[in-house]
C-alpha cells in the first residue's frame, strides 16, 4: 500500500511540503522558547506564551474548519504557508524593547497553522482513498517524529553559533518551499451544495458539530481525546520536574525526552500496516488506554533507563492514536463537513488541554508527579474499557443483521 501512496504525486507534494514545514516550526518552537527566556529569565513569560497562544486560538480554530470546507482547499494551504513567511521572518526584528512582537507574531503564526492543518486534514481524502488513509497519516506521523529527532540536534547546535535569529530565517525559508510544494497540486475545488448555502458563521460552524453527533465512532474520539489532552499537558508541565528531581541529570535532560518519543513514533508505519485488518475504532481505544498506561510509568519511575523506554512507548502509543482519530474522522465524515468537524476536535483538545494547565501546578503541589498522572490516566483507562465494551456491542448488532 505504501508504494501505491508513494507513487501518488499529489500526496508526495503535500507529504513533503508538510514536513519541509514541520522541521522549520520545530526549530521555530525552539527558538522562540529560547529567545523569550534569555530576554526575561523568566518561566512565567514562556509559560504565558504558550497559554496566550492555547486560549486565543480558539476563535481561529473555529473559523478555520469554516474556511476549510467553503473554500479551494489546496489555495487555502498555498497561502496560509505563503503569508507565514513574512511573519516567521518578522521575528528577526523582536528585542527585549518589542517583546510583545514575539506574543502578536506567535499568534499569527499559530492562527494560519491552524487554518492550514484544517485544510490538509480535509483535502487528504479527497487526494488518496478511504483504505488508504490510516496509511497516509501513518507517513504523516512518521515525518513528524522525523523532525522531531533531528530538530533538537541541529536547533541545539545552530542556536549556540549563530543565536535564535538563524532559527527564525530557517523557518521563514520552510514555509517558502513548502508553498512551492503545495503549488503544484492539481486539485479542483468543487463546492458542494451543502456549504453553496448561505448561512452565518455562528450557524454554518455549529452545523459540523450536529454533523460529528450522528457519528457514534467519531463521538468516541471526541470524547477519550478530551481526558488525553489533560493528560498531555501534565507531560508538558512536569517533565522539568521529572528530569531534575526524579532522575537528577538537571532540567537540560529534557532533550533525551523528545529523542525518545521521536525512536517511538518512527516505527508507526510498519505498527500501522500489521494493524491493517483490525477495527479501527478499537485500536484507537486500546492505543490511548496504553498512553495512559505510559503516563503513569513516567510520572512514577526514578530511572533513566525505564523512562526513557516509556517515552518510546509513549511515541509509538501516541502517533498510533493520532493516526486512527484523524482517519476515523476522515473516514466517516462527508468530505464538505471535515474541516468544522475536525475544528471542533482541535478546539475540544486545546480547551481541555488549558484546563489541564491550569491544575498541573496546585496538583503537583498537592499529591506530586505520579499520583497526578495515575488519577486521570485511571479516569482514561475506564472511559476506554466503557468506549471498547461499547464498541464490541455495536459490532456484534451490526453482524446480527
Amino acid at each position: 500500500m505504501y508504494k501505491y501512496l508513494l507513487k501518488n504525486r499529489n500526496f508526495t507534494l503535500l507529504t513533503v511540503g508538510g514536513f519541509i514545514s514541520s522541521i522549520g516550526d520545530y526549530l521555530y518552537n525552539i527558538g522562540v522558547t529560547v529567545y523569550l527566556y534569555s530576554a526575561t529569565k523568566s518561566v512565567g513569560s514562556v509559560a504565558l506564551m504558550w497559554l496566550s497562544r492555547a486560549v486565543l486560538r480558539i476563535p481561529m480554530l473555529y473559523l478555520s474548519g469554516i474556511i476549510a470546507d467553503s473554500y479551494n482547499k489546496k489555495r487555502i494551504i498555498f497561502i496560509t504557508n505563503l503569508t507565514s513567511v513574512v511573519f516567521a521572518f518578522l521575528f528577526i526584528f523582536a528585542n527585549e524593547q518589542r517583546l510583545w512582537l514575539v506574543y502578536i507574531l506567535a499568534f499569527l503564526l499559530q492562527s494560519l497553522n491552524d487554518i492550514d492543518v484544517s485544510s490538509e486534514t480535509a483535502i487528504l481524502p479527497e487526494l488518496v482513498s478511504k483504505e488508504e488513509l490510516s496509511y497516509s497519516n501513518s507517513i504523516f506521523s512518521f515525518l513528524e517524529s522525523t523532525s522531531v529527532f533531528l530538530s533538537p540536534a541541529i536547533g541545539g547546535i545552530l542556536y549556540k553559533l549563530y543565536g535564535s535569529n538563524i532559527l527564525f530565517i530557517i523557518n521563514a525559508i520552510s514555509f517558502l518551499a513548502a508553498s512551492i510544494f503545495f503549488s503544484f497540486i492539481k486539485y479542483s475545488f468543487i463546492k458542494s451544495e451543502a456549504v453553496v448555502k448561505k448561512a452565518g458563521i455562528i450557524k454554518s460552524g455549529l452545523e459540523g458539530y450536529r454533523i460529528l453527533l450522528k457519528y457514534p465512532n467519531v463521538k468516541t474520539v471526541f470524547i477519550i481525546s478530551s481526558v488525553l489532552a489533560i493528560i498531555g499537558r501534565f507531560y508538558e508541565t512536569y517533565k522539568t520536574a521529572v528530569s531534575d528531581v526524579l532522575l537528577n541529570i538537571k532540567p537540560e535532560g529534557i532533550i533525551y525526552f523528545d529523542y525518545a518519543l521521536a525512536i517511538g513514533g518512527l516505527s508507526v508505519p510498519l505498527i500501522v500496516k500489521v494493524l491493517s485488518k483490525k477495527n479501527q475504532v478499537s485500536i484507537f481505544i486500546l492505543s490511548t488506554a496504553a498512553v495512559g498506561i505510559g503516563y503513569t510509568i513516567f510520572g512514577y519511575s526514578h530511572s533513566f533507563i525505564i523512562t526513557f523506554i516509556a517515552l518510546i512507548f509513549l511515541g509509538l502509543t501516541q502517533n498510533i492514536q493520532g493516526i486512527y482519530s484523524r482517519t476515523i474522522i476522515q473516514k466517516n465524515i462527508q468530505k464538505e463537513y471535515i474541516g468544522r468537524v475536525f475544528s471542533f476536535y482541535k478546539i475540544l483538545l486545546t480547551s481541555f488541554a488549558i484546563l489541564g494547565l491550569v491544575i498541573a501546578a496546585p496538583l503537583y503541589n498537592l499529591i506530586g508527579i505520579g499520583y497526578s498522572f495515575l488519577a486521570f490516566s485511571v479516569i482514561l483507562i475506564i472511559l476506554c474499557a466503557l468506549q471498547l465494551r461499547s464498541n464490541f456491542r455495536s459490532v456484534e448488532q451490526n453482524l446480527h443483521f
